[in-house]
């Protein structure tokens, strides 16, 4: 009986985590992220994914960095703003008519606390190194 609970348990858990998994499906990642580099000479890569059907659409990004930064690359459709911040971090608003997820990388490695959704194309995230 126990053995039979377990089982079940242990199905029902991975049928809830096959549906939750593909939170991020459908979101295909744009050729034209914006990277900071930062006064040291590193940089600071801001991958952004949108769905699909909006790839390709304009909307604004504000982007918060240490002092001395600048906005190097392509950034075909998004109209990105440079603020100064905080050493040692890099934040991002997003406003969009549509989904809109980003991701930092900084020497390969994700930046925490990973990647930020946001649904309904509006919201603030930071990441820090």
């Amino acid at each position: 009986m126990y053995a039979r609970f377990t089982l079940l348990s242990v199905v029902v858990l991975l049928v809830v985590m096959a549906a939750v998994a593909p939170a991020s499906a459908g979101y295909e990642w744009c050729l034209t992220d914006p990277n900071i580099q930062l006064p040291d000479g590193g940089v600071v890569h801001l991958l952004v994914g949108v769905p699909q059907e909006f790839k390709g659409a304009a909307f604004d990004l504000a982007v918060w960095a240490p002092a001395g930064a600048r906005i190097v690359g392509s950034t075909h459709g998004i109209n990105v703003t440079l603020h100064e911040g905080p050493a040692g971090q890099i934040t991002a608003a997003v406003n969009a008519g549509f989904p809109v997820m980003l991701v930092t990388k900084f020497r390969g490695e994700n930046l925490a606390p990973g990647e930020a959704i946001f649904m309904t194309g509006q919201g603030m995230a930071t990441w820090v190194w």
